[in-house]
């Protein structure tokens, strides 16, 4: 009797502990920030899927001064958001009936793969954005998701990448305790890593009972090729291998190995 006493208290705990997500609207100032920094900043050509999202932003390469392009992108932005609004707020509530019927278990779930406990008190902002790209600030724990997804699956899939990175940077510090946090962003190995890293996660068995789609890679990993092998497939079969017999700490370092060794692949 008191085995399963203590059983019931450290099951309590563990659901006590767990994070939540809260669906907020993105502050119109990161809003802007961000969408700014793809459209001018982003090395990868990024820009790419916002003016596919939002052709009208195209006008924003005809000013010359930034002080210009912010007035613009912020009237744009605030215009949109007007126009929009109905949709923009039944998505959010559609995206988080979804969420909820799946967030315990996978916070459950998460962390018995990455094999470290969440931290405690943790709440997970959802930001709901206009701009298609979806931007994590490991700072705050919040993360902005793009407002109008068809598929109520490709939003559960954002919500997860992005919850998996905040326990996965967790697990990171844990192996690596001196590592400077800007590693964490790009264009270091180690924030390539955990873009790699992130849908293998998510497309372990045990994940994929509640996403039900394959997570997807970034397609500038998928060009790349080691061993012979694409990225995703030379690290999921390593996933395969190590970590699904319990030893993500061994299957963590190995990737992080390997990627070093191969450090001029990812100089993109």
């Amino acid at each position: 009797m008191i085995g399963l006493y203590f059983l019931r208290l450290k099951w309590y705990y563990l659901i006590m502990n767990l994070p939540k997500v809260k669906f907020i609207d993105i502050p119109l100032s990161k809003e802007v920030d961000w969408i700014h920094g793809f459209l001018f900043q982003n090395k990868w050509g990024w820009s790419k899927y916002i003016i596919k999202k939002h052709p009208e932003i195209k006008r924003i390469f005809s000013f010359k001064r930034e002080a210009e392009q912010i007035k613009f992108l912020k009237k744009y932005i605030i215009e949109f958001r007007k126009e929009n609004k109905k949709l923009i707020e039944e998505n959010k509530k559609r995206y988080q009936k979804e969420w909820q019927k799946i967030e315990k278990e996978f916070f459950i779930v998460l962390p018995k793969i990455l094999q470290i406990d969440w931290p405690q008190n943790k709440t997970i902002g959802a930001m709901i954005s206009i701009n298609p790209i979806c931007p994590r600030f490991l700072n705050d724990w919040s993360f902005s998701i793009f407002y109008n997804y068809k598929k109520t699956s490709h939003a559960m899939e954002v919500i997860m990448h992005e919850c998996c990175h905040f326990l996965y940077f967790e697990k990171w510090k844990q192996l690596y305790p001196k590592v400077n946090n800007k590693k964490f962003e790009s264009p270091y190995l180690e924030w390539h890593l955990s873009e790699i890293l992130a849908p293998i996660v998510l497309n372990d068995i045990r994940i994929q009972k509640m996403l039900k789609r394959k997570a997807d890679f970034y397609t500038e990993h998928k060009r790349i090729k080691i061993g012979g092998k694409t990225v995703p497939k030379y690290f999921n079969d390593l996933y395969n291998k190590i970590a699904k017999s319990k030893k993500f700490d061994e299957f963590l370092k190995e990737s992080y190995q390997t990627i070093k060794k191969n450090s001029k692949l990812f100089k993109i």
